[in-house]
């Protein structure tokens, strides 16, 4: 037997994930009233992703330095202070 063409989203609901459908040409939430239609596209709700930031930071001796991570508090004993954050966009 065949399954469902939306075996996987059915169970991620019975489960507790969100759920969106997509109707004219927009992802919306889905309710339980919408019902699982063959003519539907149906998904997992994405996840917001977490933000990605880029830290600019310096030594005592005033080197600048950029990194995806702020300095380890173990590396203080350089004097590294971090001087800006700069938040990352996907595109």
């Amino acid at each position: 037997m065949k399954p469902h063409k939306w075996a996987k989203e059915i169970k991620a609901w019975a489960d507790g994930a969100e759920i969106e459908y997509y109707s004219y040409n927009i992802w919306s939430d889905w309710h339980e009233d919408i019902g699982w239609f063959v003519d539907y596209e149906y998904r997992i709700k994405p996840q917001p992703k977490k933000p990605q930031y880029l830290y600019v930071w310096k030594d005592g001796q005033h080197n600048i330095t950029l990194t995806t991570n702020p300095p380890h508090p173990a590396q203080n004993i350089y004097n590294l202070q971090v001087i800006g954050k700069i938040k990352l966009e996907d595109e």
